[in-house]
């Protein structure tokens, strides 16, 4: 399998020509860290496991999940879950004032995964290791189906939220209120009047997490608060923020955070 493959020469089409392509398999802790980015685009497409973002704030991007930077902004972004992760990339250049497509960049878009655009970033890796004739416009051609796809994803995933926002709002607004409760997903559901499997696969949609994942994020940011402004036990953390047993709030914790919350209070009160 080829997993990455460069161009040699800079034709293309309209002034666009692809720079390299590659298929990456990331292991934890991977991280990509430039702060002033490159001289080329970068079209970055997460096929499997997720990668966690730094814009202005951290946001995680899901399976079929993809973000385009311009020439010379900062990329930052690190593979941090304990399972591999799949990710595609393209590397190309345009001329002033290109725009790609109605995307804006250093922006995470939310799309069901796609074996039809997996396929298209293979057959642009092959087309750049075999520098068949016409390699370099065949591969700027697929680079544009491969956006124009994502451009499609993107509108069904906006016509979704505009379908739900409401209602997913209105959860969304009860977890941050009230994540100390364990209000069961039926009973998320029967506040959107849905039943609870078209509510999983709604809310993870528009968020890209499960309902309960995204309410344990909220309790583990809450945890992390309390263990650096009060001295309250561990213990009595884990009952305030509703978790069922110390030991599960202690793993969950560590798994976010990558320290059990006695070590990241220490950590904290030693810096």
């Amino acid at each position: 399998m080829i997993f990455n493959a460069y161009q040699n020469s800079t034709d293309g089409l309209f002034g666009v020509s692809t720079v390299s392509a590659g298929h990456i398999f990331a292991h934890q802790g991977r991280t990509i860290s430039r702060p002033t980015g490159r001289k080329d685009w970068l079209l970055f497409y997460v096929a499997k496991g997720s990668e966690l973002f730094t814009f202005n704030s951290k946001v995680r991007a899901s399976a079929g999940s993809f973000v385009i930077y311009r020439p010379d902004e900062k990329q930052m972004h690190i593979h941090d879950e304990d399972i591999n992760g799949e990710f595609f990339y393209v590397h190309f250049t345009a001329p002033n004032g290109f725009s790609p497509l109605s995307f804006e960049t250093s922006r995470v878009y939310n799309t069901e995964p796609s074996s039809e655009i997996r396929e298209l970033f293979e057959e642009v890796i092959n087309e750049l290791h075999l520098k068949r004739a016409s390699y370099e416009k065949l591969c700027v051609s697929k680079l544009f189906c491969i956006l124009s796809l994502l451009e499609r994803e993107s509108s069904k995933k906006n016509e979704l939220e505009k379908k739900y926002t409401d209602k997913i709002s209105f959860v969304l607004h009860k977890m941050n209120t009230e994540y100390d409760k364990n209000e069961s997903l039926d009973g998320y559901a029967a506040l959107c009047n849905m039943s609870k499997f078209h509510f999983l696969r709604v809310f993870k949609d528009i968020t890209g997490q499960s309902p309960l994942e995204y309410r344990n994020g909220i309790r583990l940011e809450h945890a992390r608060q309390l263990l650096e402004s009060t001295n309250a036990s561990v213990s009595e953390i884990s009952e305030r923020l509703g978790y069922s047993s110390q030991n599960y709030f202690c793993d969950a914790f560590k798994r976010h955070f990558k320290f059990t919350p006695s070590q990241y209070r220490k950590q904290k009160n030693n810096g």
